[in-house]
């Protein structure tokens, strides 16, 4: 029985690793704040996820919270807004970045 529950598990496992992206834009947005020789505000992405956190991978490295302000073009109006809004992760990896921890 318990052998039966690793292969679904696994299975659902391989299912969600093969799910295509929902990002029907095809861009992705960098909507943190500059860093200086790494990332600016803005800048865009072609592609999918993965091909933008490998374009951005310098900056990602150098702050890994640069990879969660990394947005797909159909969450971008909310993200720039949330971005913004207290109380939430987006603002909170934002402040974080800016160097304003609060």
């Amino acid at each position: 029985m318990a052998r039966k529950t690793n292969e679904t598990t696994e299975n659902t496992v391989e299912a969600k690793q093969e799910k295509p992206e929902r990002n029907a834009s095809g861009f992705y947005c960098y909507i943190g704040p500059n860093l200086k020789g790494l990332i600016q505000t803005g800048t865009i992405y072609r592609g999918t996820r993965r091909d933008a956190l490998n374009k951005a991978a310098a900056a990602v490295a150098a702050q890994p919270l640069v990879k969660t302000l990394i947005v797909p073009g159909d969450a971008l109006p909310s993200a720039r807004i949330k971005v913004r809004t207290p109380g939430n992760v987006l603002y909170a990896n934002y402040q974080k970045l800016a160097g304003k921890e609060g």
